[in-house]
């Protein structure tokens, strides 16, 4: 194995690991200490292998550990095809600089990367803390205490905290429980007088500023977009981010307020709904229908929801994604042992493996990537469990049942049928929405998916679409002839190294002329260089 390139040694509290590249190979050495005994692992990663079998998407968030210019280069080569950044965290300055160096590394690494702009969404959250002894914005709360919640402006110390949902008075109810810092602390309420909601601590610990409040069950009154989520959006609009998700959506016109924005702004965007309230899993159905794809946000929905009911809920939500050929984001801890560790444990292999496995479009990383130790690792790891996922165990991937058939659907599923009985070198798709591709991807054929546009943002979304490789071209193709049409399809994909003379190819296109977005109409079977 040839190991030129260069070397990079660190050293974290668990073991000392050294990173080699050089070529098509790179692989990390870890020395462990067990005991008195040191022990090496070698971690083997062929990067033009796990390019070429890997189907389902990566998408990674980006933190402080990987920011920079180099950071995100890392992910990039490692496998990266779509950076989120976490609005919920940093300025727009420093996700200016985030956005400026994705764009700088995608350009040198000659990949298609989309930037998504996760906004916040209306996260209830405990106000500020008093500084305790040890200078720590942090209580302690002891099981049976009383416990007030209040909507007033104050410090809040052991027996009192301010929250900055100021309807949560009107909202809750005796007897409601709410959840603080994700569940670990557990209150009951038993009372709601004026501002001030009383409650019981059902399950003791540490509470600091700014955690997280959760009212599973209750339906709250809080908007779709806070006041920052709209500045965010419009923000992201005039940076020019590819694909927006929305948190805590709960209902199918949740997208409304965020259309009126993108109207005023000039610019549609792809908006994700993440799928993390109750409410949300009852609306299943209408939600993915108006989004233009779901994130399955497991952490909150594991918080909001009986634990048990989520691997199910994740399965309902990539089925239904599916039928409706949007794309879906299995997320939360999917390696997330890996922010302190080179290697996922077992069962976190496997999560991953089942999510590519269940259909998913993408599955993502948060901390792991965002805080962790071992982000480009971490990232080739993923890649690595997906492409061996599918490549091993393309056949129990479910098949789709009941698909929404547009008259453009049809024309996919029909180009899908083809491209398998022809044993076609590829499944061309034309297009200026990123529509046919997606209803292309979703019947998850074993033949290479290759969407063609000269829109640079639907260019960019297609890097979310499962087995879908995209060009992005600088001229028009609506007006161009059949003949001509197959000429320019063979010089795009002979020059990309993807197909040879005499490879049989399944084409999708509008009608000559016809500029209508989202309609395909037209399905040719064509052998490269026959019209030469």
């Amino acid at each position: 194995m040839e190991t030129c390139g260069f070397f990079l040694a660190k050293k974290c509290e668990r073991s000392q690991h050294a990173l080699f590249q050089g070529g098509s190979e790179c692989f990390l050495l870890v020395d462990w200490s067990v005991g008195n005994r040191v022990v090496r692992s070698q971690i083997n990663i062929n990067k033009n292998r796990q390019a070429f079998m890997r189907k389902a998407k990566i998408v990674d968030t980006i933190g402080p550990a990987t920011e920079s210019l180099e950071g995100i280069t890392s992910l990039v080569e490692a496998g990266m095809d779509v950076a989120r950044l976490n609005r919920s965290h940093g300025t727009p300055e420093d996700h200016l600089k985030v956005y400026n160096n994705l764009r700088a590394a995608a350009k040198a690494t000659g990949r298609n990367v989309a930037a998504l702009v996760d906004l916040q969404g209306p996260k209830i959250r405990c106000g500020w803390f008093k500084k305790n002894a040890d200078g720590e914005d942090k209580v302690q709360l002891t099981e049976g205490q009383e416990f007030v919640i209040t909507t007033d402006d104050i410090e809040g110390d052991e027996h009192i905290t301010s929250t900055t949902f100021k309807g949560l008075p009107g909202d809750c109810h005796a007897g409601d429980p709410i959840l603080i810092d994700d569940g670990k602390v557990r209150l009951e309420v038993t009372k709601v007088e004026g501002n001030n909601v009383y409650t019981k601590v059902i399950v003791a610990g540490p509470v600091s500023s700014h955690k997280g409040i959760n009212l599973p069950g209750v339906a709250v009154s809080l908007p779709a977009l806070t006041e920052k989520d709209e500045a965010d959006l419009r923000w992201a609009i005039r940076t020019g981010a590819d694909i927006i998700a929305m948190s805590f959506v709960r209902f199918a016109t949740d997208i409304d307020r965020a259309h009126e924005i993108m109207d005023e702004e000039g610019r549609r965007i792809p908006v994700v709904a993440k799928i993390e309230k109750p409410q949300a899993l009852e609306n299943l159905e209408e939600i993915v229908k108006a989004f233009d794809g779901i994130m399955v946000a497991r952490g909150d929905m594991a918080v909001e929801c009986p634990l048990e009911e989520v691997p199910l809920a994740t399965k309902r939500c990539i089925e239904l994604a599916r039928q409706y050929a949007k794309p879906v984001i299995v997320a939360t801890e999917v390696l997330g042992s890996m922010v302190n560790s080179p290697v996922p444990t077992r069962a976190e292999a496997s999560d991953c493996a089942n999510a590519v496995l269940d259909g998913a479009d993408a599955t993502m990383t948060s901390n792991e990537t965002a805080v962790g130790k071992y982000p480009a690792v971490t990232v080739n790891t993923m890649s690595r469990i997906s492409s061996f996922a599918t490549e091993h165990g393309f056949d129990r991937i479910p098949e789709l049942k009941n698909l929404d058939m547009s008259s453009t659907g049809a024309v996919s599923s029909a180009a899908v049928d083809l491209a398998d009985k022809l044993n076609a070198k590829a499944i061309v798709a034309y297009t200026q929405t990123g529509s046919t591709v997606h209803r292309v991807s979703r019947e998850r054929p074993a033949t290479p998916i290759y969407g063609i546009t000269n829109n640079e943002h639907t260019y960019h979304w297609l890097a979310l679409s499962w087995g879908t490789e995209s060009f992005l071209l600088d001229e028009d193709y609506h007006d161009k002839s059949r003949k001509d049409l197959m000429v320019f399809t063979d010089k795009i994909l002979k020059d990309a190294g993807k197909v040879t003379d005499g490879d049989k190819i399944v084409v999708l296109s509008s009608a000559q002329g016809e500029h209508q977005p989202g309609r395909t109409d037209s399905i040719y079977v064509h052998t490269v260089g026959a019209c030469d």
